[in-house]
Protein backbone atom coordinates (compact mmCIF):
# COMPACT_ATOMS: atom_id res chain seq x y z
CA UNK A 1 0.00 0.00 0.00
CA UNK A 2 1.15 3.75 -0.57
CA UNK A 3 0.67 6.18 2.31
CA UNK A 4 1.41 9.96 1.80
CA UNK A 5 2.09 12.92 4.17
CA UNK A 6 2.37 16.27 3.36
CA UNK A 7 5.01 18.62 5.40
CA UNK A 8 4.20 22.14 5.29
CA UNK A 9 7.12 24.47 6.33
CA UNK A 10 7.91 28.15 7.57
CA UNK A 11 9.79 29.10 4.91
CA UNK A 12 10.50 28.18 1.54
CA UNK A 13 13.86 27.52 2.16
CA UNK A 14 13.43 24.91 4.38
CA UNK A 15 11.35 23.20 2.44
CA UNK A 16 14.02 23.00 -0.16
CA UNK A 17 16.39 21.40 2.67
CA UNK A 18 14.15 18.97 3.51
CA UNK A 19 13.10 18.38 -0.35
CA UNK A 20 16.85 18.13 -1.11
CA UNK A 21 17.78 15.81 1.95
CA UNK A 22 15.16 13.61 0.57
CA UNK A 23 16.33 13.16 -2.85
CA UNK A 24 19.49 12.60 -1.74
CA UNK A 25 18.56 9.76 0.28
CA UNK A 26 18.02 11.05 3.79
CA UNK A 27 15.20 8.46 4.07
CA UNK A 28 15.28 5.19 1.95
CA UNK A 29 12.20 4.53 -0.75
CA UNK A 30 10.16 8.10 -0.55
CA UNK A 31 9.40 10.38 -3.61
CA UNK A 32 9.03 13.67 -2.71
CA UNK A 33 7.89 16.62 -4.58
CA UNK A 34 6.46 20.50 -3.93
CA UNK A 35 2.62 20.85 -3.21
CA UNK A 36 0.69 23.77 -3.09
CA UNK A 37 3.25 26.41 -3.89
CA UNK A 38 6.84 27.02 -2.20
CA UNK A 39 6.35 25.95 1.63
CA UNK A 40 4.71 22.36 1.46
CA UNK A 41 6.50 18.71 0.23
CA UNK A 42 4.26 15.87 -0.54
CA UNK A 43 5.83 12.66 0.13
CA UNK A 44 5.07 9.32 -0.94
CA UNK A 45 6.08 5.87 0.05
CA UNK A 46 5.32 2.01 0.21
CA UNK A 47 4.24 0.35 3.93
CA UNK A 48 5.06 -3.06 3.85
CA UNK A 49 2.28 -5.48 3.27
CA UNK A 50 3.71 -8.47 5.82
CA UNK A 51 2.57 -6.94 8.95
CA UNK A 52 6.56 -5.36 9.54
CA UNK A 53 6.95 -2.44 11.46
CA UNK A 54 8.03 0.48 9.06
CA UNK A 55 9.95 3.65 11.04
CA UNK A 56 9.30 5.70 7.71
CA UNK A 57 7.00 8.01 8.87
CA UNK A 58 9.33 8.84 12.19
CA UNK A 59 12.05 9.31 10.08
CA UNK A 60 10.09 11.75 8.15
CA UNK A 61 8.74 13.92 10.91
CA UNK A 62 12.39 13.72 12.88
CA UNK A 63 13.93 15.13 9.72
CA UNK A 64 11.06 18.10 8.88
CA UNK A 65 11.26 18.77 12.97
CA UNK A 66 14.55 19.50 12.30
CA UNK A 67 13.75 21.74 9.69
CA UNK A 68 11.23 23.65 11.73
CA UNK A 69 8.39 21.53 9.33
CA UNK A 70 5.19 19.71 10.77
CA UNK A 71 2.65 17.43 8.91
CA UNK A 72 -0.47 18.95 7.83
CA UNK A 73 -3.39 17.09 6.27
CA UNK A 74 -4.20 16.54 2.83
Amino acid sequence: MESQVLYRFDSGQSADRFLNRLKRGAVAGVRARRHQGGSCILVSYRTPTDNTFSTTCQELDDLASNLDGHEVSL
